[in-house]
């Protein structure tokens, strides 16, 4: 029932939707929140709904910058957190729900996006961005943009893909680029 209710939600949002995900422990302060805000509102007012996880961190950046883009009227960002969490609140997310589940909130994120712009973050943004890519390797989501935020943060696993995973024959030159 959750997930029904959160596929009614987004359905609610304007197309295309791109999902911004990162870490709920950076600082309003920090240049990767200015940056996650500022895109949510270019975003915004090219008509791009924003789906986030409805924490704090880079979700509340970009949760507040859907709403500094001034389209008043309707819902332009969603929020999606998980039960039990005990995050500080989310100050500017227009719309929220929760599920119990870490993998319904993931599955909603995902399925319902265009693209994705991935902030620097810990495990669980990492294990966002791993099941986006595998997704699309395994040709279960068409390939959309995935836009890694923060090259010295996101260089090393680069790396790590080129030098591992690729070298390996683990995954193909298609898959990486």
């Amino acid at each position: 029932i959750q997930i029904l209710d959160g596929v009614w939600r987004i359905s609610k949002l304007s197309r295309p939707r791109i999902t911004i995900f990162g870490s709920s422990k950076i600082s309003s302060t920090d240049r990767y929140a200015q940056e996650a805000q500022q895109i949510a509102t270019w975003f915004v007012e090219a008509g791009i709904s924003v789906l986030t996880g409805g924490g704090p961190g880079i979700m509340e950046a970009a949760n507040c910058g859907a709403i500094k883009s001034g389209k008043k009227g309707k819902v332009n960002s969603i929020g999606i957190g998980v039960r039990g969490l005990h995050e500080p609140q989310n100050m500017c997310v227009e719309e929220y729900f929760e599920v119990d589940y870490f993998f319904a909130r993931k599955w909603l994120l995902t399925q319902y996006s265009t693209g994705f712009v991935v902030f620097p973050g810990g495990f669980g943004t990492l294990d966002e961005l791993s099941d986006v890519l595998t997704l699309i390797q395994t040709a279960q989501m068409k390939k959309v943009p995935v836009v890694l935020m923060g090259k010295e943060f996101w260089q090393p696993f680069i790396d790590w893909i080129n030098n591992e995973p690729l070298s390996h024959g683990l995954v193909t030159a298609e898959h990486v680029q």
